[in-house]
Protein backbone atom coordinates (compact mmCIF):
# COMPACT_ATOMS: atom_id res chain seq x y z
CA UNK A 1 0.00 0.00 0.00
CA UNK A 2 1.04 3.14 -0.79
CA UNK A 3 0.58 6.81 0.67
CA UNK A 4 -1.79 8.78 -1.62
CA UNK A 5 -0.56 12.49 -2.01
CA UNK A 6 -3.85 14.66 -0.30
CA UNK A 7 -6.64 15.52 -2.97
CA UNK A 8 -9.98 17.08 -2.55
CA UNK A 9 -12.19 14.39 -3.82
CA UNK A 10 -15.76 15.91 -4.46
CA UNK A 11 -18.29 13.10 -3.31
CA UNK A 12 -21.37 14.78 -4.86
CA UNK A 13 -22.53 18.46 -6.34
CA UNK A 14 -22.96 19.48 -2.50
CA UNK A 15 -20.86 17.18 -0.51
CA UNK A 16 -16.73 17.28 -0.81
CA UNK A 17 -13.97 15.77 1.54
CA UNK A 18 -10.32 17.29 1.49
CA UNK A 19 -7.46 16.03 3.58
CA UNK A 20 -7.59 18.26 7.12
CA UNK A 21 -5.23 20.95 6.87
CA UNK A 22 -4.17 23.66 8.80
CA UNK A 23 -6.36 26.48 6.82
CA UNK A 24 -9.50 24.37 8.53
CA UNK A 25 -8.07 25.10 12.02
CA UNK A 26 -10.77 27.51 12.67
CA UNK A 27 -14.02 26.27 11.05
CA UNK A 28 -13.04 22.56 12.20
CA UNK A 29 -13.13 23.89 16.06
CA UNK A 30 -16.04 26.08 15.58
CA UNK A 31 -18.21 23.05 13.90
CA UNK A 32 -16.63 21.06 17.05
CA UNK A 33 -17.92 23.98 19.56
CA UNK A 34 -21.56 23.86 18.36
CA UNK A 35 -22.15 20.77 18.17
CA UNK A 36 -20.48 19.89 21.50
CA UNK A 37 -23.71 18.77 23.17
CA UNK A 38 -24.74 16.02 21.08
CA UNK A 39 -20.71 15.16 19.67
CA UNK A 40 -19.63 14.56 23.38
CA UNK A 41 -22.37 11.73 24.03
CA UNK A 42 -20.66 9.56 21.34
CA UNK A 43 -16.86 11.09 21.09
CA UNK A 44 -14.49 10.99 24.02
CA UNK A 45 -12.30 13.95 22.64
CA UNK A 46 -15.28 16.58 22.57
CA UNK A 47 -14.01 17.99 25.90
CA UNK A 48 -10.85 18.49 25.37
CA UNK A 49 -11.12 20.48 22.61
CA UNK A 50 -11.39 23.94 24.19
CA UNK A 51 -9.84 26.03 21.82
CA UNK A 52 -8.47 26.78 17.67
CA UNK A 53 -5.18 25.99 18.71
CA UNK A 54 -6.97 22.30 20.02
CA UNK A 55 -7.56 21.45 16.57
CA UNK A 56 -4.88 22.55 15.11
CA UNK A 57 -2.52 20.20 17.51
CA UNK A 58 -4.82 17.16 16.08
CA UNK A 59 -4.54 18.90 12.07
CA UNK A 60 -1.17 18.48 13.12
CA UNK A 61 -1.42 14.96 14.13
CA UNK A 62 -3.80 13.93 11.14
CA UNK A 63 -0.89 15.23 8.24
CA UNK A 64 1.56 13.35 10.24
CA UNK A 65 -0.15 10.44 10.57
CA UNK A 66 -1.02 10.82 6.50
CA UNK A 67 2.89 11.27 5.72
CA UNK A 68 3.31 8.17 7.83
CA UNK A 69 0.50 5.91 5.92
CA UNK A 70 -0.90 5.24 9.50
CA UNK A 71 -3.95 7.54 8.80
CA UNK A 72 -6.19 9.41 6.88
CA UNK A 73 -8.28 12.55 7.93
CA UNK A 74 -10.50 14.82 6.10
CA UNK A 75 -12.26 17.58 6.10
CA UNK A 76 -16.13 17.26 5.14
CA UNK A 77 -17.20 20.06 3.42
CA UNK A 78 -20.84 20.78 2.87
CA UNK A 79 -21.90 23.79 0.13
CA UNK A 80 -18.81 24.96 0.62
CA UNK A 81 -18.73 24.93 4.21
CA UNK A 82 -16.61 22.70 6.66
CA UNK A 83 -19.91 20.60 8.56
CA UNK A 84 -18.13 17.56 10.14
CA UNK A 85 -14.82 15.30 9.58
CA UNK A 86 -14.30 11.19 8.19
CA UNK A 87 -11.29 9.23 7.06
CA UNK A 88 -9.65 6.29 8.27
CA UNK A 89 -8.32 6.90 12.13
CA UNK A 90 -5.89 3.64 11.67
CA UNK A 91 -4.27 2.22 8.44
CA UNK A 92 -2.61 -1.07 9.03
CA UNK A 93 -0.79 -1.73 5.64
CA UNK A 94 0.56 -5.13 6.36
CA UNK A 95 -2.74 -6.46 6.98
CA UNK A 96 -4.65 -4.13 4.37
CA UNK A 97 -7.32 -3.04 6.63
CA UNK A 98 -8.38 0.43 8.24
CA UNK A 99 -10.86 1.74 10.76
CA UNK A 100 -13.19 4.46 10.22
CA UNK A 101 -14.66 7.66 11.76
CA UNK A 102 -16.54 10.49 10.86
CA UNK A 103 -18.92 13.22 12.91
CA UNK A 104 -21.11 15.93 11.75
CA UNK A 105 -22.01 19.20 13.13
CA UNK A 106 -25.97 18.56 14.26
CA UNK A 107 -27.17 21.33 12.42
CA UNK A 108 -26.38 19.40 9.05
CA UNK A 109 -27.30 15.79 10.07
CA UNK A 110 -29.96 14.07 8.02
CA UNK A 111 -29.21 14.52 4.43
CA UNK A 112 -27.53 11.67 3.96
CA UNK A 113 -23.79 13.49 4.13
CA UNK A 114 -21.84 10.98 6.26
CA UNK A 115 -23.68 8.11 4.23
CA UNK A 116 -22.16 9.79 0.71
CA UNK A 117 -18.48 10.11 2.46
CA UNK A 118 -18.42 6.86 4.28
CA UNK A 119 -19.03 5.42 0.67
CA UNK A 120 -16.32 7.74 -0.66
CA UNK A 121 -13.89 6.12 2.27
CA UNK A 122 -14.87 2.73 1.02
CA UNK A 123 -13.74 3.84 -2.67
CA UNK A 124 -11.43 5.38 -1.66
CA UNK A 125 -9.79 2.20 0.44
CA UNK A 126 -11.08 -0.56 -1.30
CA UNK A 127 -10.47 0.54 -5.15
CA UNK A 128 -7.29 2.77 -4.51
CA UNK A 129 -5.54 2.07 -1.46
CA UNK A 130 -5.79 -1.50 -2.17
CA UNK A 131 -7.23 -2.53 1.18
CA UNK A 132 -9.01 -5.71 2.31
CA UNK A 133 -11.09 -4.87 5.04
CA UNK A 134 -12.90 -1.97 6.78
CA UNK A 135 -14.19 -1.50 10.05
CA UNK A 136 -15.92 0.90 12.24
CA UNK A 137 -16.77 0.96 16.01
CA UNK A 138 -19.89 2.82 17.24
CA UNK A 139 -21.11 2.86 20.78
CA UNK A 140 -24.17 0.43 21.08
CA UNK A 141 -26.66 3.40 21.23
CA UNK A 142 -25.73 5.75 18.74
CA UNK A 143 -28.10 4.67 16.35
CA UNK A 144 -27.50 6.67 13.87
CA UNK A 145 -23.94 6.05 13.33
CA UNK A 146 -24.94 2.09 13.48
CA UNK A 147 -27.52 2.41 10.48
CA UNK A 148 -24.97 4.08 8.49
CA UNK A 149 -22.66 0.80 8.23
CA UNK A 150 -25.80 -1.33 7.67
CA UNK A 151 -27.23 0.75 5.13
CA UNK A 152 -23.97 0.45 3.46
CA UNK A 153 -23.52 -3.34 3.92
CA UNK A 154 -21.22 -3.66 6.91
CA UNK A 155 -21.63 -6.59 9.12
CA UNK A 156 -22.24 -6.54 12.36
CA UNK A 157 -18.91 -8.81 13.76
CA UNK A 158 -19.13 -8.35 17.64
CA UNK A 159 -19.24 -6.31 20.57
CA UNK A 160 -16.58 -4.53 22.71
CA UNK A 161 -17.57 -4.80 26.21
CA UNK A 162 -16.75 -1.20 28.37
CA UNK A 163 -14.25 -0.46 25.97
CA UNK A 164 -14.54 3.14 25.74
CA UNK A 165 -14.98 5.98 28.71
CA UNK A 166 -17.15 8.48 27.89
CA UNK A 167 -18.23 11.33 30.27
CA UNK A 168 -17.42 8.95 33.29
CA UNK A 169 -19.23 6.13 31.93
CA UNK A 170 -17.99 2.78 30.56
CA UNK A 171 -19.20 2.48 26.55
CA UNK A 172 -19.87 -0.70 24.72
CA UNK A 173 -18.91 -1.04 21.25
CA UNK A 174 -20.32 -2.42 18.42
CA UNK A 175 -18.27 -3.77 15.53
CA UNK A 176 -18.74 -3.60 11.99
CA UNK A 177 -17.00 -5.06 9.02
CA UNK A 178 -17.13 -4.93 5.02
CA UNK A 179 -14.67 -7.05 2.80
CA UNK A 180 -13.44 -5.67 -0.66
CA UNK A 181 -15.93 -8.09 -2.34
CA UNK A 182 -18.96 -6.67 -0.13
CA UNK A 183 -18.86 -3.40 -0.95
CA UNK A 184 -19.37 -3.87 -4.80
Amino acid sequence: MTVMPPRRRDVTREIAIEPLAHHHAESLFDAVDASRSTLRAWLPWVDATRAVDDSRAFIDSAMQEWQAGTAMHFAILWRGELAGACGFNRIVASRRMAALGYWLSHDVTGHGIITACVRELLTLGFDELGLHRVELHCGEHNLRSRAVAERLGFTEEGRLRECEWINEEPVMHVVYGILAHEAR
